[in-house]
């Protein structure tokens, strides 16, 4: 019997304004947002910035952001595939995202 990860998304309404700075505070997390912003999943492997980072750590990240609401997180065989839900966030959170994102260091 296979048993597939399940993960608790938050709804975003439930989400404070702390919450969501505080996910998007650190810099490895804000590339990984960049990353997602540009329309692509990410697991583990893939969300990694320039350096390496452990495994253990990012996925410690995916957690922090899906939290705060974010990202999406769902299973693909032994992978978790998070996506980023923008269209949610930014209902939430009208310009946050696109003002955090303009102005994160290069």
């Amino acid at each position: 019997m296979t048993v597939m990860a399940s993960f608790v998304h938050p709804n975003l309404a439930d989400v404070s304004l702390a919450a969501a700075l505080h996910a998007l505070s650190d810099p490895v997390r804000l590339i990984m947002v960049a990353k997602l912003d540009l329309g692509h999943d990410l697991n583990c492997t893939a969300a990694s910035p320039c350096e390496p980072v452990p495994k253990s750590t990012i996925s410690n990240h995916f957690r922090i952001l899906r939290n705060a609401g974010l990202v999406e997180t769902k299973s693909a065989g032994r992978e978790m595939i998070n996506t980023l839900r923008r269209a949610q966030f930014d209902a939430r959170f009208p310009g946050l995202l696109d003002s955090v994102l303009a102005n994160r260091p290069a």
